[in-house]
């Protein structure tokens, strides 16, 4: 069970109660205290994705051709698609945007995941946290292929960055964070949802409470 709890502006605390397994945090709110605990499920056994290698011409390669052969993550060519759709929590004012993603990001860590036919999807959002409720917006967010959920994970983080690509840390009420999600995908698939979850909530203090309510995000 992950408990989340979260604050409005008015001194009016929201409980969020997970139900089920996935990644959730709590915002620093400025009007009042925010305790926290989380349980956040441990990812699967490691993963990595597979990249093509050009292959080389007939004359010397040029310098350019290297450049572009080894831009991108610490494998190799990496492409970013863009994707520019958005949901939107009305009741606790929260926005997340996928921006772009990546699929087969090669991870040198965690190569042997493309071997056993899986790899890792790699999803950029652009979170917007509402200004009523303290907690921002930290998930869950998951992956979603042919009935079967992949859970966010940090485990390639440090590759990310050595990338130049900036890991989503959740912004705080009011706040807006852009981000890379990375999701180990133990069987490939064609194409993936997208699932922003937020969990359960109980307005502390009266009887208004929150649904569970899941988003999803059809991605190409």
């Amino acid at each position: 069970m992950q408990i989340r709890t979260v604050t409005a502006t008015a001194a009016v605390a929201v409980l969020l109660t997970a139900c089920g397994g996935g990644e959730s945090g709590s915002g620093t709110t400025q009007s009042a205290s925010t305790s926290s605990s989380t349980s956040e499920s441990t990812p699967s056994e490691s993963s990595a994705s597979e990249s093509e290698s050009p292959e080389s011409s007939e004359t010397e390669s040029s310098g350019t051709e290297a450049s572009e052969s080894d831009s991108g993550s610490a494998g190799g060519e990496m492409e970013e698609v863009e994707v520019g759709e958005s949901v939107e929590d009305p009741e606790l004012g929260n926005t997340v945007e996928v921006t772009k993603i990546v699929r087969d990001f090669a991870s040198e860590d965690f190569a042997n995941i493309a071997e056993d036919g899986g790899e890792i999807v790699l999803v950029e959002i652009d979170a917007k946290a509402g200004d009523e409720f303290s907690g921002g917006v930290n998930g869950p967010f998951k992956l979603r292929a042919d009935g079967t959920d992949s859970s966010s994970t940090s485990i390639v983080d440090d590759e990310l960055e050595a990338a130049g690509m900036t890991p989503f840390d959740g912004p705080s009420r009011g706040e807006e964070a852009t981000g890379w999600l990375a999701f180990q995908v133990n069987t490939r698939a064609d194409s993936y949802e997208f699932v922003y979850t937020r969990l359960a909530a109980k307005v502390i203090g009266s009887d208004k409470t929150f649904p569970k309510e899941e988003w999803t995000i059809e991605l190409p």
